[in-house]
């Protein structure tokens, strides 16, 4: 079996870890951080971080979330949880936790050439070169905090201004008595503005455009994940390809549709006082529902409401020693800068030449089923399919990529592979074009993508018997759990030959060149 390289300790790169050792190959994983985690590690955790999922949405198919866990885990929670999970299925002894990927270099042969260093424990600093004969890169659509560059920033932290990443803010103490300016609308910079509130002399949230978020409950009392998380919700968004019952929706049904958003809207509006507060959305909720939705963060309209958190609408022109100055004039005193502005998608290990050929000149990725680049390969990645689901379309990739590198998944020709892929990417831009995040996001469409894999796979789309529950109920990440099983029923049961291994048929189609 071949050796597999796998990039990243968050939730794509554990899954994709117990994934491949359970297909019995060689896997070693590099983590740079000196936990598992990603996004959810005691490095990069805010104040009152916790899940935008509920807790049984966002667990593992056979590896449920401890029952005494609250409905939206917390940050600390959520890492204990994967930690968990790599001890349970034979990851952690796999895991080379602080150690930084340095360079990765495709060879002649197709493997992979890894030069990494340590950085953290005893060790740091010691250089090494792993050989692999796969490379899977799982460092998260989170990957690389993103501050923008900003006139004047030095002059403001000379003069005793900071300027931070929501993920560098550890303790709200440490803004206490200041005048904190948080820039961004997500759900990260709205966490860190309420966290703030209590502490800072005067909190503001400065904005570009208004999103909308989501209640834990709508109405007080029906819970987010019968509005967000269901096969029928995600049929009131107009997919590229109508089918079915979609069709009927979204030609017949359209009015329908159309009132059912507006009462959303209206919902939203009534119950987060958005006129008052003069924070209502521009665009219509069904265009822009995507990566970028977000659960409203506890207080956050209370506050702003009741005048303890300020919100401005604006464009930072420069900071100024005390104070950020706005495009088109006005001025916020201010003692730091704390930068809500999101992550880059960055991989930088990849050299100039491997990425030129995974990336288009938008700077979006081009990858088939959002894991397989068409000219690189035994290269892949797992985790660039964001969702309100990350872990379920994680482990279902994870999956597609062990068959894949089985040889048990049939492509398309790379011409028809690269048409679709360039396809969606036009009609995502044109009807979606908000919250895209380099062309990873899968949202709202996450059935559909779901449903992709398992055709490839030829397993089952609908995994229960009862499809109107299922079409109707909050995702249900346990009954994905036999998929591996079922796969290899319907292997066994097939009277042809078995697949050759992808990496076999390569060695041997270079021998007989």
């Amino acid at each position: 079996m071949p050796h597999i390289a796998i990039v990243g300790a968050g939730l794509s790169g554990l899954v994709t870890a117990k994934t491949l050792l359970e297909d019995g190959h060689d896997v070693t994983v590099f983590e740079k951080e000196d936990e598992v985690g990603g996004v959810w590690t005691r490095s990069r955790r805010y104040p009152g971080i916790a899940t935008q999922n509920p807790r049984d949405t966002y667990a593992f198919s056979d590896f449920p979330m401890p029952p005494l866990y609250p409905d939206w885990p917390s940050g600390e929670q959520v890492q204990a949880y994967l930690a968990a999970y790599a001890d349970r299925f034979g990851v952690t002894p796999r895991l080379r936790l602080g150690t930084r990927v340095d360079e990765a270099a495709p060879r002649a042969d197709g493997g992979w050439r890894l030069r990494t260093t340590v950085v953290a424990g005893p060790e740091a600093g010691r250089s090494e070169t792993v050989e692999a004969d796969w490379l899977v890169v799982c460092n998260g659509v989170f990957s690389e905090p993103f501050v923008p560059e900003v006139a004047g920033r030095e002059a403001f932290e000379a003069a005793g201004g900071r300027v931070l990443h929501t993920t560098e803010v550890r303790d709200a103490a440490d803004f206490d008595g200041g005048r904190v300016v948080v820039v961004g609308f997500a759900k990260s910079a709205a966490d860190v503005a309420c966290a703030l509130v209590d502490r800072a002399a005067r909190t503001t949230l400065l904005f570009r455009r208004a999103q909308w978020k989501m209640p834990r409950r709508f109405f007080g009392f029906l819970h987010l994940k019968y509005v967000l998380t269901t096969r029928f919700s995600e049929s009131l968004f107009r997919y590229r390809r109508l089918r079915g019952f979609e069709r009927v929706l979204h030609t017949a049904g359209r009015p329908l549709v159309w009132l059912l958003w507006r009462g959303i809207e209206r919902a939203l509006r009534r119950g987060f006082s958005l006129d008052h507060s003069r924070l209502v959305p521009d665009d219509p909720i069904e265009r822009v529902v995507g990566c970028n939705l977000s659960l409203a963060s506890g207080g956050f309209y209370e506050n702003v409401r009741d005048g303890r958190l300020r919100t401005r609408r604006g464009e930072i022109r420069r900071l100024v020693p005390g104070a950020v100055e706005l495009e088109g004039g006005g001025r916020i005193e201010a003692d730091a800068v704390v930068f809500g502005t999101g992550f880059r998608q960055s991989v930088p290990f990849l050299g100039e030449e491997v990425r030129s050929r995974i990336v288009g000149a938008d700077g979006e990725f081009r990858l088939h089923r959002n894991i397989l680049p068409l000219d690189v390969p035994r290269l892949a990645f797992v985790g660039y399919n964001s969702s309100l689901y990350s872990q379920l379309t994680s482990e279902v990739g994870a999956r597609w990529l062990a068959e894949h590198v089985r040889g048990a998944v049939p492509l398309p020709p790379r011409e028809e592979m690269a048409r679709e892929i360039e396809e969606r990417w036009a009609w995502l831009k044109a009807e979606r074009s908000n919250g895209l995040a380099s062309g990873t996001c899968i949202v709202p469409f996450t059935f559909h993508y779901l449903n992709d894999l398992l055709g490839d796979l030829g397993a089952r789309t609908w995994r229960t018997r009862n499809r109107l529950r299922e079409y109707l109920m909050p995702v249900d990440p346990s009954i994905y759990a036999d998929l591996r099983q079922e796969i290899e029923a319907r292997r066994r049961a097939r009277p042809s030959a078995p697949h050759e291994p992808a990496l076999a048929r390569e060695v041997a189609a270079g021998r007989e060149e």
